[in-house]
């Protein structure tokens, strides 16, 4: 029998002020925009500067997506809810791991932060593949944001590609004023045939306030286009719970508990066979004061832990050179995560100056293990933000700046060679400066320039293992921390009937860690080497792109929409294309909206991949696909309806097969053909 267990520490804090943030504006600017019209609310957004601000007023480009979108999309998956973005691309679907990618980055350079605390890292599955990320239910969300550029200035490690926000509602949103509030969804998707059953209730008390939303679904393999791919069935269950008290002083005090749990069950030909169950579990308090002191006039505490675990048991058939044997497979990644988190904002105000002063500290400490159990048996047997307005100039300039202190250690285990898994500390500094000029009312103009800042995962500096006697993958501990300097200009426009945005970017990444081949040797099978793979830094990487959107109204009922994105980029040292980058895509839709129902149209265009590492790597052709989006209101009834791919459209996307070499089969990397999906929701 082989064992196999190491564990991980790490312990990022932020001991300094984290940013700074000066706002130089005229009362032009400082006025709001005339009351939008129900087509163009005013969207509120948090990634920019962890305080609430018009999506119009933040230097830099963010996608948000609300919890009216996510329902109109029938959306049942991160994947889902991102399939109109042309700048986030996003691998696996209902039922498997998710990731998102933002032009052309992600795994774990980008930080995920639901309700304010940290979402546990993903690992190295092989392949690009990562495992661990996007276990919870979409249908939980009220919003989601995604900011593009370098976040390490507010968010710290992790934040080198970018951060998505997922905020959940609280009780007082469900009530809306109310006593009482009760809703019930069923829905149905054909892409995985998967069934799904929600409720959602809040409730006002004496003093306090609390709600409950229970998710269940149930489905099988999302498939390729000729539905080839080994089947497997699939079941979650979501609830999230939380209790809001009403203290003095508007003061308020918040429990809450997040638990979501997926179970996948893969049977091949006898007596291969896989079982997956994935559970993630989070209780965080957060306490409001609004009681103003010498300090602060606001203050927010949040205390919470995490707990992901994934539990694999597989059985495997295999031979080598002592005959046929079975694999009894038992692998597993567990992480923990405490968190704190505080953060305060005071209002200064003089007769030239307005200052809206932010400031904090995140302290969270991460213990990872990846426990790896085969048993073979042969055939026979944190954060300072200082907001300034000046009241008589159209600028606003933003600079912030973040200290972190990192540290990873391994625990000792008998079964590795401890002198290849040595202690990583690590320091960073991670600046920002930008700026933003008010044109008019509606049109602003900004610059930004952002560093960024990852630490070494866990799995990629400390990794050993591999699938014998075909790969490898061996530790490096000499791994140097990823760091990034990025460039950002664009234009926004918003009124009552039209928004736009135009933006361009340019990144230069440092010590950029990819997989590189170390070493090969020969096998008992003839022609078969068994290849050593190892993660390293690449010198210099450079990744930049334009992005372009926009969405108008016509008059109360008709909205037009389409997006657009190019990225490139390149190793630095050998002039290679990087496998990251996603092709020219876009799209645009027309939708009718009327007093109880909408029906929307949905082409999207993706360029074919030609900007590819060597000449021996794969390219992809272009493809167009088209969708159609429903949804009417009867009374207490809401019902969204999904019609993707109508025309039946063959394709494969670029990120799912990028680096494979160009002879390489792709069919099981396709995409499913013409689908459907269906929810319906009563409320009481």
């Amino acid at each position: 029998m082989n064992k196999g267990h190491k564990t991980t520490h790490s312990f990022a804090k932020s001991l300094l002020a984290t940013a700074i943030f000066a706002t130089l504006q005229t009362t032009v600017y400082a006025a709001d925009l005339a009351k939008p019209t129900l087509e163009t609310d005013e969207i509120l957004v948090v990634t920019g500067s962890r305080s609430k601000e018009k999506l119009e007023d933040v230097a830099g480009a963010v996608s948000v997506v609300t919890a009216e979108e996510i329902d109109i999309q029938v959306s049942n998956s991160l994947s889902d809810i991102f399939r109109y973005d042309p700048s986030i691309s996003s691998t696996g679907s209902q039922g498997q791991a998710q990731t998102l990618s933002i032009r052309g980055i992600g795994g774990n350079r980008v930080v995920y932060i639901k309700d304010g605390r940290r979402l546990n890292d993903a690992y190295a599955g092989g392949g690009g593949y990562l495992v661990g990320r996007g276990y919870l239910d979409v249908s939980q969300l009220s919003q989601v944001e995604v900011a593009k550029a370098a976040a390490s200035p507010l968010y710290g490690s992790d934040g080198l590609g970018g951060v998505i926000v997922l905020t959940t509602p609280d009780p007082d949103d469900m009530l809306q004023g109310d006593s009482n509030a009760l809703s019930l969804q069923a829905g149905f998707d054909s892409i995985a045939d998967e069934r799904s059953l929600g409720v959602q209730a809040a409730k006002q008390f004496s003093g306090s306030q609390a709600s409950i939303q229970l998710t269940a679904r149930k489905g099988n393999e999302t498939q390729n286009y000729e539905q080839s791919l080994p089947e497997f069935d699939y079941d979650s269950v979501g609830v999230l719970a939380k209790w809001a008290i009403a203290l003095e002083n508007n003061n308020e005090l918040k429990f809450t508990l997040d638990h979501y749990q997926q179970n996948n069950e893969q049977l091949q030909e006898p007596p291969e066979q896989t079982e997956d169950e994935d559970k993630q579990t989070a209780f965080s308090i957060d306490y409001l004061n609004n009681n103003s002191n010498w300090l602060t006039d606001t203050q927010h505490w949040q205390l919470y832990l995490s707990h992901y675990e994934q539990n694999s048991d597989q059985i495997v058939q295999g031979a080598d050179q002592s005959g046929p044997y079975i694999d009894n497979n038992d692998y597993g990644f567990e992480q923990r995560i405490i968190g704190a988190r505080w953060q305060g904002e005071t209002l200064l105000s003089g007769n030239q100056v307005e200052q809206d002063l932010v400031f904090g500290f995140d302290v969270d400490y991460y213990d990872t293990e990846r426990p790896r159990f085969k048993t073979r048996t042969a055939a026979d047997g944190t954060l300072l933000q200082d907001n300034i307005q000046l009241k008589n100039m159209p600028l606003k300039f933003i600079a912030g700046v973040r200290i972190d202190h990192y540290r990873m250690t391994p625990q000792d285990n008998a079964l590795y060679d401890m002198s290849l898994l040595s202690d990583i500390r690590e320091t960073a500094l991670s600046p920002k400066l930008a700026a933003i000029y008010t044109f008019s009312n509606d049109i602003r103009g900004y610059v930004q320039y952002a560093e960024g800042f990852k630490i070494p995962p866990h799995d990629q500096a400390y990794q050993n293992h591999g699938i014998e006697p075909f790969y490898a993958i061996l530790p490096n501990p000499d791994l140097d921390p990823e760091s990034s300097r990025s460039l950002e200009t664009g234009l926004k426009f918003a009124d009552n009937s039209t928004r736009w945005n135009l933006s361009a970017f340019y990144s230069k990444f440092d010590d950029f860690i990819d997989t590189q081949v170390v070493g090969t040797s020969p096998t008992y099978i003839p022609g078969v080497d068994r290849v050593e793979y190892q993660y390293v830094n690449k010198d210099e990487v450079t990744i930049k792109g334009v992005e372009a959107s926009v969405t108008h109204w016509l008059n109360d009922n008709i909205q037009l929409a389409s997006s657009v994105a190019y990225t490139t980029g390149k190793d630095e040292t050998t002039d290679d294309y990087l496998t990251t980058l996603s092709p020219l895509s876009g799209n645009a839709s027309v939708g009718y909206h009327g007093n109880d129902w909408y029906v929307r149209g949905v082409v999207t265009a993706v360029d074919s991949m030609s900007r590819v590492p060597t000449d021996e790597s794969i390219q992809t052709p272009g493809y167009a696909t088209v969708d159609v989006l429903a949804g009417i209101t009867l009374t207490n009834w809401q019902v969204n309806l999904a019609a993707r791919n109508l025309t039946d459209k063959y394709y494969v996307p670029y990120q799912s097969v990028a680096g494979l070499q160009s002879e390489a089969s792709t069919e099981q990397y396709s995409q499913p053909g013409r689908s459907f999906g269906v929810q319906v929701k009563y409320t009481f």
